[in-house]
């Protein structure tokens, strides 16, 4: 070959390894902007795909939705509000609060936190569980902590706790609704000194003394404290005039409701004379002059404390506020009005082992969820 020949070979072969090179350049030029296109194609189906809440109720039941199923985060879009960052926010927050406001079962959430995503019109909602509705680890509990699997077992905890101490507990049962066990700490523990509600993730039941205002009422720890000792001492003292080995627990019962009944009524009721102590045990043990949340008090700590078992119940009757009792008579669970029935003295009672149907048709009125809950363990 000669040498003009060979040139012309190598320059058609670089040429050709250019033309090579430019064309694969191209291609994946294209691919490129193909996979760019697919990626906001996605994009903008991924943006689709969130709801589009126009007003606070729309948020709300996004939110429900969420907590009934146990959802950790939820997005929308917020391009219809066309509000700021802040006004958002406190939209969601609000939204929030009227789930749980509608409906009591929600409240195991303790909080949701609202957020923006950077550059979007996408709200990302946190939300924040007590850990016992997504399960507790039972290895996990701290030694010393309260295992809390039935409803019952929160009184428990209160009674054998120090008093006047937080309690930290481990809700260990996913199925016990929040707002049952808030009422069962209201009004069935603390002896009415002593106020105990959870703190926000219901890993702690926190103690506090009763709110003041009334006469007499606790100015510290210590001043409950002592009060209740002298409940529990008068519990004691009474159990011992009033009761006989050979009574069964209906003539037990019977007994306790006849030196209950006993009681003055304290006619300072809803006027600020009314004393503190009044509203508790101590007012009919001691003072021997009481209102409903006393006789309450009084013959639920005696007839406990006989081994029989008795809850308090709130109410209304005849559209005041009122409290009454429940206890186990006759190998079932009947209602028990102390208060109403005071001065009779003996049977025949009228409030005395009475059916739910009996009490509603005498003016009582009340939510039996609360104490259904408790009786529904014992039986």
């Amino acid at each position: 070959m000669n040498l003009n020949r060979l040139k012309w070979v190598l320059v058609l072969t670089v040429s050709l390894l250019q033309l090579q090179s430019v064309a694969g350049d191209k291609s994946l030029s294209v691919q490129e902007d193909r996979i760019s296109g697919l990626e906001k194609e996605s994009k903008k189906v991924e943006l689709s795909n969130y709801p589009k809440p126009t007003s606070l109720q729309e948020i709300s039941d996004l939110l429900t939705n969420a907590i009934k199923s146990l959802t950790k985060t939820i997005y929308f879009d917020a391009s219809a509000m066309k509000m700021t960052d802040s006004q958002l926010k406190m939209t969601v927050l609000n939204a929030y609060y009227n789930a749980l406001n509608k409906d009591n079962s929600l409240k195991h959430t303790y909080k949701v936190v609202p957020t923006r995503k950077p550059g979007t019109k996408i709200m990302v909602c946190e939300i924040k569980y007590m850990p016992y509705k997504l399960g507790i680890n039972p290895k996990t509990i701290p030694a010393g902590t309260k295992k809390i699997n039935s409803y019952n077992d929160l009184l428990s905890a209160t009674l054998n706790s120090p008093s006047g101490k937080n309690i930290p507990i481990a809700i260990t049962n996913k199925d016990l609704d929040f707002t049952t066990m808030q009422l069962i700490l209201g009004s069935n523990c603390g002896y009415g000194y002593f106020v105990y509600t959870f703190n926000a993730e219901a890993t702690t039941i926190n103690c506090t003394p009763a709110p003041k205002g009334l006469p007499g009422a606790p100015t510290s720890v210590s001043d409950c404290i002592l009060k209740i000792n002298t409940v529990k001492d008068s519990v004691t003292a009474i159990l011992t005039r009033i009761i006989t080995p050979e009574m069964t627990n209906d003539q037990k019962l019977t007994s306790i409701y006849n030196y209950v009944t006993r009681t003055s009524y304290d006619f300072n009721y809803n006027t600020p004379k009314l004393p503190f102590d009044s509203q508790t045990a101590y007012g009919v043990f001691v003072n021997r002059k009481a209102v409903c949340g006393g006789y309450s008090w009084a013959f639920n700590l005696l007839a406990n404390a006989a081994g029989i078992k008795c809850y308090n119940v709130g109410g209304k009757g005849d559209n005041v506020t009122h409290a009454w009792s429940m206890a186990n008579y006759n190998g079932e669970y009947y209602y028990f009005d102390s208060t109403w029935d005071r001065g009779l003295n003996q049977h025949p009672y009228r409030y005395f082992g009475q059916t739910e149907s009996y009490f509603q048709s005498k003016r009582h009125v009340w939510n039996n969820s609360m104490i259904n809950a408790l009786v529904a363990e014992n039986q």
